[in-house]
């Protein structure tokens, strides 16, 4: 390699490197000045600078003062619904017509021609490719992530129009007067951004943190209540409820227990039953995979909880007027009905209660008085 090549490969390896220097402490308006002059120069090889560069905030009214009457105005469409806004003006909308209709920029007079949407579409790369340098220029800039997803959306009609679009309060204005072909014609460009709250991102290593005061949040309570059915009282009967009383459920109450939330907002089903001699609820279904109210899919007994098997299909409230009710009956024990002993044998003859052998009934004293009740069937 003579000297000649090797002076010129060292010359480009310091000018990347001094371009990477000055990227990482790249100002805003140094940024906005070289994105045009990239875009402009890599797109048609037209020679474009930037002077005059500055980034300002502005209200809804000062943003509209930018907008002028006969001017390209583009929208921007940004993320989450964000709209910004491109002008040119045209000087610069014609310098981009001619370079890329005729390859060349003139200095022939303007014509009063009205701008339409292919003007548009010929000013729209260098707006979008301006836009997505000085997002990579400003990576450590919180303007870089303002600008960052916007695209060109459409072309605005007149600087009413635009006024009207305005959404956010403020915005983020970046201007620079432009010289094209060599000075032979002389613009302006303007970017109006929606100044937004950007989430910043986390660093590398740090997507798995916990979130901030997770350990505080998991030493709060959190109470979960497991209902079994609803009932439907009279005002009296339920005035006269006191420990001990006992209320009548319906029958595979437990195939449709709901778990609640303490301010009574429905998470889930499932049945109930025990695990290990503690009352334990088998989920049956996903966390709101139903609005309360709709019952869910037969559960199938297995596994290690201890219920009965079978099921019903549905779990009505229950009336007082429709159900037997109750006041008068045993508070309960505790004992689990296996544990209780065998009892002994009688020790009296029942031969010897008077009328037991003539009557094909057991008990018919009680039989008459039960006749009219309708009661479950013990079986169930």
């Amino acid at each position: 390699m003579t000297d000649s090549a090797a002076q010129k490969v060292l010359s480009r390896k310091a000018q990347a490197a001094r371009r990477a220097i000055e990227a990482q402490g790249m100002s805003v308006e140094k940024a906005l000045r070289r994105a045009l002059a990239r875009t402009a120069e890599e797109s048609w090889n037209l020679a474009l600078i930037a002077r005059n560069a500055r980034l300002s905030a502005a209200d809804q009214d000062d943003t509209t003062a930018r907008l002028q009457e006969g001017d390209l105005i583009l929208l921007l469409d940004g993320s989450e619904g964000a709209l910004g806004f491109a002008t040119l003006d045209r000087q610069a909308v014609t310098a981009l017509v001619e370079v890329q209709t005729l390859g060349i920029v003139t200095d022939m007079p303007l014509d009063d021609r009205r701008l339409t949407p292919t003007d548009a579409a010929i000013a729209a790369p260098l707006v979008e490719g301006a836009l997505g340098r000085l997002t990579g220029y400003l990576a450590q800039d919180p303007v870089g992530a303002q600008v960052d997803g916007f695209r060109f959306g459409a072309m605005v009609e007149n600087a009413r129009i635009a006024a009207n679009l305005l959404a956010a309060p403020r915005y983020r204005v970046l201007e620079a007067d432009i010289d094209l072909g060599g000075g032979l014609r002389q613009g302006r460009i303007v970017l109006a951004l929606p100044d937004r709250k950007v989430i910043p991102t986390a660093p590398e290593g740090e997507e798995d943190a916990p979130p901030r005061h997770a350990d505080l949040m998991m030493t709060l309570p959190a109470q979960i209540d497991a209902v079994l059915c609803r009932l439907r009282l009279p005002f009296a009967e339920a005035q006269k409820l006191e420990p001990g009383a006992l209320l009548p459920l319906p029958a595979g109450v437990l195939d449709h227990a709901e778990l609640v939330a303490g301010n009574g907002h429905r998470v889930t089903g499932g049945r109930l039953g025990q695990v290990n001699g503690q009352r334990a609820i088998r989920v049956t279904e996903a966390t709101g995979a139903r609005p309360a109210g709709t019952d869910p899919a037969p559960f199938q007994a297995g596994g290690a909880m201890d219920e009965d098997e079978g099921h019903m299909t549905e779990a009505p409230e229950v009336d007082a007027e429709a159900a037997p009710f109750s006041l008068e009956l045993p508070s309960e024990t505790g004992v689990e009905e296996d544990d209780l002993p065998e009892l002994p044998p009688l020790d009296f003859d029942m031969a010897e209660i008077g009328g037991a052998e003539d009557d094909d009934d057991d008990f018919p004293s009680f039989a008459s008085a039960m006749d009219g009740l309708d009661l479950p069937d013990g079986t169930d």
